[in-house]
């Protein structure tokens, strides 16, 4: 069997993401081509987790080293507690893989396990419905990823609403999980080069560079020689150097050469080119490069609103989110319309707006006159900068976040369950007000002085 080293890189791009908690390590988990995963939990839960929406309630934790899932309140859907590897697994199309599992229930009860697409459809690559016993039972079948690879899917048990048999609640009960394994067993009709992105052979600042600054393209895949710098609008060659090295990049598991086209310093549009590569990407030089970055990160801000129509060639929506959202196991309807969307989920978070405000306005602070007012939102011209109108929206929505009763302030807003791919005006579900946290109450007092000065 081949070895495949899967290699996941996540990139996000968002003024005001924040990161909750440290990332567990998983010492149990292999991600090498045989075992994508071995787990057993002698050691503690680390890289397993669970999902709860719609009245679910669970805790997850290790008991004489099984994995123990004790549900308190199953909810109203079936996935509405779930079990889950909180870390991604490939499976790629045509391979054979062996399912693995140990379960038991203190309660006879039915459980679903699953390795799902995680986002999208939800579908649901492979399943298996198991009438889970008192009596710990091995779970063990192989089967083919028949549909197109994915590597970010999400391997789990619903253990959500189920009834007796006599149609009474379940109640009170704890499922129990050991020596879980998932092995690629056969990948002989596995086309990797399939999956693999295009990586451009010659690498470049494809943003470009300033006229005097240092310029430097990475060759991969070669042995040397000679590069050319070409105008791109007329094809001519206006320099050409000799690549340096080789240089090996261990962590990119490839032998590189450089190139140093410094030299080139009038403005325009160029490409690289080398015998045998494709062309790079074009690239500009010129001095204003880098100037509308600023503007960018903040016109982004703009383009998350929620509760307004969003105008933008590309990026806009009608209002969305904008009717009055029930407060969490009350009857309670409170207006909190406005605020950013927070990132692949149309919710709505205090925590991290409180640190995306607070962020921006230590920026402004310290250089103030890099912001403009030209930037193409609503407010543009106002004579505020901004940045300070972006600040502003958000922080008049988190003030509708504050229960005036008493100072506290609710965590979240957002839908029971998330909508899948739709633009936002299509999520249309009750939006649904978290219970107030001591981390959104403090967050919000601290972002609310900063503004105030």
């Amino acid at each position: 069997m081949k070895k495949h080293t899967l290699r996941r890189i996540a990139a996000a791009v968002s003024a005001y993401a924040l990161m909750a908690a440290a990332m567990p390590t998983v010492p149990l988990a292999s991600f090498a081509a045989e075992n994508v995963l071995e787990a057993n939990f002698d050691s503690g839960i680390s890289g397993w987790g669970t999902y709860k929406e719609s009245g679910g309630v669970c805790t997850l934790t290790s008991e004489g080293g099984k994995l123990a899932l004790k549900v308190t309140n199953q909810g109203t859907l079936n996935y509405a507690v779930q079990m889950c590897y909180d870390e991604p697994l490939a499976l790629y199309q045509n391979g054979v893989y062996r399912l693995r599992f140990d379960i038991s229930s203190t309660i006879p009860r039915f459980v679903e396990a699953m390795i799902q697409q995680n986002g999208g459809t939800y579908q649901a690559y492979t399943w298996k419905g198991i009438n889970v016993t008192t009596e710990m039972q091995t779970i063990e079948y192989e089967f083919t990823m028949e549909e197109e690879t994915d590597i970010m899917t999400k391997f789990c048990f619903n253990c959500g609403l189920q009834e007796k048999e006599d149609g009474g609640p379940l109640g009170e009960h704890t499922v129990y999980l050991d020596n879980v394994s998932l092995e690629l067993v056969d990948d002989s009709q596995v086309d990797y080069s399939a999956n693999a992105p295009y990586e451009a052979p010659i690498v470049t600042n494809q943003l470009g560079y300033k006229p005097n600054a240092s310029k430097k393209a990475v060759f991969r895949n070669t042995n040397g020689g000679s590069f050319n710098v070409v105008n791109a609008e007329t094809n001519e060659v206006v320099y050409t150097g000799q690549m340096e090295g080789p240089i090996e990049n261990a962590l990119a598991g490839e032998t590189n050469y450089t190139g140093d086209f410094s030299q080139v310093t009038a403005p325009g549009k160029y490409i690289i080119t080398a015998n045998g590569l494709d062309n790079s990407y074009s690239f500009e030089i010129n001095d204003n490069i880098y100037s509308n970055l600023l503007d960018a990160s903040v016109k982004m801000l703009y383009l998350q609103r929620c509760g307004t129509a969003v105008q933008d060639a590309d990026f806009a929506h009608p209002s969305c989110h904008d009717t009055e959202a029930v407060i969490y196991k009350t009857n309670q309807k409170i207006n909190v319309n406005g605020g950013w969307h927070d990132a692949g989920d149309y919710g709505r978070y205090v925590v991290a707006g409180a640190k995306a405000v607070a962020d921006l306005m230590y920026a402004y602070k310290a250089a103030p006159d890099m912001y403009s007012d030209s930037i193409g939102i609503p407010e543009s011209g106002n004579g505020t900068p901004d940045i300070l109108d972006e600040v502003r929206y958000e922080l008049e929505w988190m003030m509708k976040m504050q229960d005036t009763s008493d100072g506290g302030v609710y965590h979240k807003v957002t839908c029971d369950t998330f909508p899948g791919y739709v633009m936002p005006q299509d999520e249309t579900k009750q939006l649904i007000v978290m219970p107030k946290s001591t981390t959104a109450s403090a967050d919000f007092a601290a972002s609310m002085a900063l503004a105030y000065e």
